[in-house]
């Protein structure tokens, strides 16, 4: 079985200056981005997620699209190599140990705000990450 709560970038790896801040995702986001991206895609989503970690304040990047929803983000892409895929990976930060936590990603299919079984899905995937349940940030 695969370990829920895996380890994507460690801050300060990468080119120099290195990143700012450590990545780590939940297993199941990557399965969820799988399921609708191709290896191209998934790859282009990889870079900007470094991007994202390469950001003072990953909050407010300049880099890349992000908005806060609750008490998480959303970061946006579309077009480019994602072609019609209107693509939110949803996060959420710890300032103490520095790290983004990527807890979901979907294949937007509607204008407007996330959708409401969206946000009770990473709503609880972030109450079981900050009760311990995916494993900690190591």
């Amino acid at each position: 079985m695969a370990k829920p709560l895996r380890v994507g970038i460690r801050e300060g790896a990468g080119p120099l200056p290195g990143y700012l801040w450590s990545v780590y995702y939940l297993s199941v986001a990557r399965d969820e981005a799988m399921a609708f991206l191709n290896g191209g895609q998934y790859a282009h989503v990889v870079d900007l997620v470094r991007a994202l970690a390469t950001e003072p304040d990953p909050s407010h990047p300049t880099t890349v699209t992000v908005e806060a929803i609750e008490d998480f983000y959303e970061l946006k892409d579309k077009g480019g190599i994602l072609g019609k895929i209107n693509l939110r990976v949803y996060f959420t930060l710890n300032s103490k140990e520095k790290a983004i936590v990527i807890l979901g990603a979907i294949k937007k299919e509607a204008d407007g705000q996330a959708p409401a079984w969206v946000k009770i899905r990473i709503r609880n995937r972030l109450r079981k990450f900050r009760n311990g349940d995916f494993g900690r940030l190591v």
